[in-house]
């Protein structure tokens, strides 16, 4: 996916442009939905199960990703309605970092709440990376676009880059589809790898607060 998205001009757009484009996209999404994530660590400004995790707070973190969350679940019917859903690829190198270990048990809430999640041992990509590179943090929207979310070095989102190129669009779906066969129901996973567990390293400080999408995720 690398090569392709490098290949064509893509508009550069700021976090908040990310968030306006793509939800205003997903409206006249013509197909699926779908999300990869690969990197072991995110920071999830806004997210107060999150923020809770991240000083150390477990429980309260843990009882924060479990209250009702009426919006998230009219969200993801609204997303069923319009023919597209949203699907998750999480890429999970083991064992599992801190961070992981918050977001698989958040995950499980958003699962319940509609998400559609699938899970890959990051083993399983090893020679896929070697020869095509890291597979990217990605949105596609159907056969529309494909936004590549940026981040910082601390995981910290930044932006996205759109493409609506239709050789690109299709391509990554297409990879990411293939991807999504091989792995795992969230549910057995989480059960034999993370369920009980609990992260040993609080992060020891965050940047100031910044727009989070809690939606999409």
């Amino acid at each position: 996916m690398r090569y392709l998205l490098d290949a064509v001009g893509r508009q550069r757009l700021s976090l908040a442009e990310y968030d306006a484009d793509f939800y205003e996209t997903v409206e006249s999404t013509d197909g699926p939905i779908l999300k990869t994530e690969r990197m072991q660590t995110f920071r999830e400004p806004g997210s107060p199960s999150w923020e809770a995790y991240a000083d150390g707070r477990w429980e309260e973190a843990l009882r924060i990703a479990a209250e009702p969350n009426p919006e998230l679940v009219a969200f993801f019917e609204h997303l069923d309605q319009l023919g597209s859903g949203l699907t998750r690829l999480r890429i999970v190198e083991l064992p599992l970092t801190p961070y992981l270990i918050w977001e698989l048990h958040f995950l499980r809430y958003r699962a319940a709440a509609g998400e559609r999640i699938r899970v890959l041992d990051a083993r399983s990509v090893r020679d896929w990376e070697a020869a095509a590179g890291t597979v990217p943090e990605l949105m596609v929207v159907g056969r529309q676009a494909v936004y590549e979310v940026l981040y910082d070095p601390s995981g910290w989102p930044i932006g996205a880059e759109k493409s609506v190129e239709s050789m690109v669009v299709d391509a990554c779906r297409t990879e990411v589809l293939t991807l999504l066969e091989g792995a795992e129901p969230f549910e057995s996973f989480f059960r034999r790898e993370a369920s009980g567990a609990r992260p040993t390293v609080p992060l020891a400080s965050m940047p100031p607060a910044a727009t989070e999408r809690e939606q999409a995720g």
